[in-house]
């Protein structure tokens, strides 16, 4: 454990002329400042190209416009934690539906202002919520009327914008997050000795503020930080990554390392002394939960093809873990996971699974219903397999996210670990929308955690 309680630690910075621009201190090549942008004509809002893109930055290039700023990761967190620029947002999406609303030359099959619309839906996804990027396109859809019909080739952007695929990789991603933070507080501590969690408190072993979270949590956003950096996997830098948060507390709630397990601290030792890429075995320890907790990063930037879901799954759990079971566990909730991130049942998307082939020993434990099966035989300990099929229990056994997730972090022990993979699954089924905003509103770092759930799933939107 690392320095002394404070904020949340990320290791990104804002790129200074879209910080400036929407601090009021930089003016455009139009000579508007942002407060400008909401007063426009609509000649102006017609004539002018260049605002649109500093208005609703994404991180995609503009081919009009090569001077048009590019969102990154920490410009986009810095933005969505900033209210002013969330106030203008929103404001300037109502100007613009104002502008689609009283003009009709863009309710054709090609427009300029078709792009527009790909790229405020793109910002609002990202920045904002998904829910308002569904709402606009629905503002569209009714302000379209009949001439929806012949944007063919737009529509096929602003459905891949609104999917609720992105909904459900957010609800994944903030989902751990949410377990880890509930479960932090009792973790360690024997089941049926604490009284039952029903929201987020201080306290605990690490003495956390409510409402912040574990190594679980920032593992995971250490992967998720490379996978997005480097466009896919890369061992060192992933260990580079877990050695700056459990050195510096990169990635971290507070600003402070903890909870770092033996498996992983061990990996990383041997990474600093020898640059070993995969972990050594090191006995029964090495089938520890560790890989499994931070899984979901993997399966959400892989979500277009399950087969490199289930390897990203692999790879990832190699760096720390020697473990084939604990592979095996990665791989099987990877594609537990992407299922249901594809909107299938529970119960298809576990049949689907299991149909792909495991060993006997993955089998015994998470294949027979486990709908009524009673606590007592229900460990929740650090053994990956048990983590695993406690997870499986609490979302059988259950509906709604809440009510899986309070019951997981309930079964004591290691609360925070099957927490957050219950957190996980459960997200991915329910999608973030139906999360109980008092479990997103009181979680240390939200925005931060739901944007870059957003930038995992770029490619499903370009």
């Amino acid at each position: 454990m690392t320095g002394s309680h404070d904020e949340p630690r990320w290791p990104h910075k804002p790129a200074i002329k879209l910080m400036d621009f929407h601090q009021g201190r930089m003016l455009l090549a139009s000579g508007h400042r942002r407060a400008d942008l909401l007063t426009l004509t609509d000649a102006d809002f017609e004539r002018h190209h260049g605002f649109i893109q500093w208005a609703f930055p994404t991180p995609e290039k503009s081919y009009n416009n090569f001077s048009a700023p590019l969102l990154d990761l920490g410009t986009a967190i810095w933005l969505a934690e900033d209210d002013g620029s969330i106030d203008f947002l929103e404001r300037m999406t109502v100007r613009f539906l104002q502008f689609l609303r009283d003009n009709n030359h863009w309710r054709s099959s090609y427009n300029h202002n078709h792009l527009r619309i790909t790229r405020v839906m793109n910002s609002l996804r990202i920045l904002h919520s998904w829910d308002l990027a569904q709402w606009f396109h629905e503002q569209v859809i009714n302000l379209a009327g009949d001439s929806y019909e012949q944007m063919t080739r737009p529509r096929l952007f602003w459905e891949a914008q609104s999917s609720s695929l992105h909904d459900r990789i957010a609800g994944s991603v903030v989902g751990l997050a949410i377990g880890d933070a509930l479960g932090a507080p009792v973790e360690f501590t024997p089941r049926g000795q604490f009284p039952f969690v029903q929201g987020y408190q201080a306290g605990g072993r690490f003495n956390l503020p409510a409402g912040a979270w574990t190594d679980d949590t920032a593992m995971a956003l250490c992967l998720a930080d490379s996978l997005i950096a480097n466009n896919g996997f890369d061992s060192a830098d992933l260990l580079q990554r877990f050695c700056n948060w459990a050195e510096h507390g990169d990635n971290t709630s507070t600003g402070i390392t903890v909870g770092i397990g033996q498996n992983t601290l061990r990996a990383l030792g041997d990474y600093r002394r020898t640059g070993r890429l995969m972990a050594e075995p090191f006995g029964a320890k090495a089938d520890g939960n560790g890989s499994l907790m931070r899984l979901s990063p993997a399966v959400c930037f892989a979500s277009h093809n399950i087969d490199a879901a289930m390897q990203l799954a692999a790879e990832q759990s190699r760096t720390t873990h020697a473990s084939p079971i604990a592979e095996e566990c990665c791989r099987f909730t990877a594609a537990l996971i992407y299922k249901l991130l594809h909107g299938a049942s529970y119960k298809s998307a576990k049949e689907d699974c299991l149909a792909l082939g495991w060993s006997d020993t993955l089998i015994s434990a998470v294949a027979a219903p486990l709908t009524g099966v009673d606590e007592a035989h229900i460990p929740s300990g650090g053994y990956v397999l048990d983590s695993l099929r406690a997870s499986l229990w609490c979302i059988e056994n259950t509906i709604g996210f809440q009510n899986a997730i309070l019951l997981a972090v309930n079964l004591g022990d290691d609360a925070d670990t099957t927490g957050a993979i219950t957190g996980q699954i459960a997200g991915a089924m329910y999608g973030y929308s139906l999360i109980d905003p008092e479990l997103t509103t009181g979680l240390v770092g939200e925005r931060r955690l739901y944007v870059t759930s957003q930038f995992l799933g770029r490619s499903i939107a370009d």
